[in-house]
């Protein structure tokens, strides 16, 4: 998708049920029902009475409503009082107010994991390190 796109986004209707794949470069903001894959360069918002049954991925995320399935923010997570997750979330930033629901497994990745940066830690090799933990790992 072209990152440059400029204009309105995509707005789903209270009364919409859209079933497959939302795509779009902008904005999506969900309002009524979306039985599929939500997915947006910049932010995806689902209001308070909104359903999404699907993943979602965009840059940012702000649920009031419901999501049923994975959820995947690039830059920042946000379930508002009202919001419900039922799935997994990864994120660099999450928050989760109070009164939200969030049933599922949630992942930060850290600076490392973002950069791919696996190197050296204080010295050691990557070898070592992985033996050091393989070995931690066994039971007698």
């Amino acid at each position: 998708m072209n990152k440059n796109v400029s204009g309105p986004g995509t707005i789903v209707g209270a009364n919409v049920k859209l079933t497959g794949t939302l795509k779009d470069g902008n904005e999506i903001v969900v309002h009524g029902r979306v039985e599929g894959e939500v997915i947006s360069d910049k932010m995806v918002t689902v209001a308070e009475n909104a359903l999404v049954k699907g993943p979602v991925t965009a840059q940012i995320i702000s649920v009031a409503g419901t999501i049923r399935g994975s959820v995947t923010a690039a830059d920042k997570m946000e379930i508002l009082p009202t919001g419900k997750i039922y799935g997994s979330i990864a994120a660099k930033d999450i928050s989760i107010r109070s009164g939200a629901i969030f049933v599922g497994k949630c992942t930060m990745p850290d600076k490392e994991e973002v950069a791919g940066e696996e190197e050296e830690k204080e010295g050691e090799t990557k070898e070592t390190a992985e033996k050091k933990e393989e070995e931690a790992f066994e039971v007698e």
